[in-house]
């Protein structure tokens, strides 16, 4: 086989040898550059976006996280002269949620309803008060008129009470 090449390789004239050899070195560079370094510089720049993702929802749960161990839970208790529905009243507009209604039911229980909240709020905003010592006695949650949220009727009751 490589006395074939070579006797046809003898044949060719040396303008022609020299026209296939510099044809034969740029089919090299043009296949070293598809073949390996425009895949190695995306698969690059890939890993390199991919470390930017994990590097920013990194920041973003250690940030979460140091606020949650922040929170004092001693510190976040209901009080208990701080009559109830005042509270939660409180809680309610700081999550940003308008309670339609808020019967009080003694002292350490309410009655109250949201018109329409989207539910990953209404279970955050259950969830802090939880944290508090405020928990759910009963709920009814329906959806909405408007898309993706839902109406609420809850009993909320203080922890040691009824």
């Amino acid at each position: 086989m490589m006395e074939r090449l070579k006797t046809v390789w003898g044949e060719r004239s040396p303008r022609e040898q020299w026209m296939l050899g510099v044809m034969f070195a740029l089919l090299a560079v043009v296949i070293l550059w598809l073949g390996l370094l425009r895949p190695l510089d995306m698969a690059r720049r890939s890993t390199r976006d991919a470390l930017r993702e994990a590097t920013d929802r990194n920041a973003s749960i250690r940030a979460k996280v140091k606020l949650l161990k922040s929170l004092s839970r001693a510190a976040g208790t209901v009080d208990a002269g701080v009559p109830l529905d005042q509270f939660i009243g409180q809680s309610a507009g700081e999550a940003g949620l308008t309670l339609e209604r808020a019967q009080a039911q003694g002292g350490d229980r309410l009655d109250m309803a949201i018109a329409s909240v989207r539910p990953v709020a209404l279970f955050s905003w259950l969830a802090g008060l939880e944290a508090q010592g405020v928990r759910v006695e009963t709920m009814s949650a329906r959806p909405s008129p408007t898309a993706g949220s839902v109406s609420v009727q809850a009993v909320l009751v203080r922890d040691g009470g009824q």
